[in-house]
């Protein structure tokens, strides 16, 4: 059954301005931070995501227009992806839709609906692999910079030890089942914060930024890139970085080659990486720690239960191995 709140599928081909009738919605998917929906019709099908600013940035529209203007570009230039469904109206692939129950306007994005399976979370085939380097390197050559200098300062995500302290402290004072594992793990975040170095802005570029299995399908013709909602401005080494270790499941070295082959394949400079390549893709973990953290401490000031709070002891192991990891590059091991 659908969620009250869902956006209404008839509100959803008006704003886009499609003909027909609707033949079905259900649910299908959606990480923390939206809902998918398959809509379907008479003259086809579509994906229908609910955005949802879970970081309550107060600049999240123009992130979404950055994000916009990268896969507009990156479909262009031939990166493979789902075809996107324009609001006529604004030009954009955003619509503001009235919900089922009258509780307001969803903000939704569009896509044609691809028959397709999506990638496990395991490493990936070397073929899989390979294509991710080449689609990477067609991306970075766009070298697209973002339209405002500010757009991006203090981003969601990148995170360092500093916030440890009162992190362990809020969740001591709140009773956290997780406070103990938190207080230990301060060694390991500050040796993940210690290989974030700075870098000059300026060699910046706009990246898909989470290329990751979640977000990739493989249908008939190949493999697509999806999830272009909030791209983000890195360097190019860091972005190549994150991907080839993610492709991997941050194990398989075989994985992390074939990435960077595949990006030399097309053209791409990879030096080799090295430990401050993952400075921010460890950073970003370190802030999704502290994200999972702050919304149980958030939710159980309101129910006074730990009920589905985060894995913290797991993500901290987890952390420990990135770490571990990262730093091991130094000496020749990968993974």
């Amino acid at each position: 059954m659908l969620p009250a709140s869902a956006p209404a599928p008839s509100a959803v081909l008006a704003a886009f301005g499609l003909p027909g009738e609707v033949r079905g919605f259900e649910i299908v998917d959606g990480g923390w931070s939206n809902r998918v929906w398959r809509l379907s019709t008479r003259r086809g099908d579509y994906a229908v995501k609910e955005l949802r600013n879970a970081w309550g940035e107060p600049r999240w529209r123009e992130w979404l227009a950055e994000g916009w203007r990268l896969e507009l570009a990156a479909r262009d230039a031939g990166v493979p992806m789902p075809e996107p469904v324009v609001n006529p109206v604004t030009g954009e692939p955003l619509a503001y839709v009235e919900r089922s129950d009258g509780s307001g306007a969803a903000p939704v994005r569009m896509h044609r609906w691809v028959a397709s399976t999506p990638v496990p979370r395991e490493p990936v085939g070397r073929d899989l692999a390979r294509w991710v380097g080449r689609t990477l390197a067609t991306v970075h050559a766009l070298a697209l910079c973002p339209t405002a200098p500010d757009l991006y300062s203090g981003r969601a995500g990148l995170t360092t030890a500093d916030v440890w302290p009162d992190l362990v402290a809020r969740s001591r004072a709140a009773g956290a089942p997780w406070a103990e594992h938190l207080e230990a793990a301060e060694d390991v975040a500050r040796r993940a914060s210690a290989l974030l170095e700075p870098w000059n802005p300026a060699d910046e570029i706009l990246c898909h930024g989470d290329v990751d299995q979640k977000n990739l399908l493989v249908a008939r013709g190949g493999p697509l890139l999806c999830d272009w909602d909030v791209v983000l401005p890195r360097l190019s080494a860091q972005d190549l970085a994150e991907a080839a270790f993610s492709m991997a499941c941050w194990r398989s070295p075989e994985v992390v080659a074939a990435v960077v082959a595949g990006y030399r394949e097309a053209g791409g400079e990879a030096p080799p990486l090295v430990a401050t390549d993952l400075g921010p893709s460890l950073a970003s973990r370190l802030g999704w720690i502290r994200f999972s953290v702050d919304r149980a401490l958030d939710a159980f000031a309101v129910s006074g239960s730990w009920v589905d709070g985060p894995d913290v002891p797991g993500l901290i192991d987890d952390l420990e191995h990135r770490v571990t990891v990262a730093t091991g590059l130094a000496d020749g091991i990968t993974c």
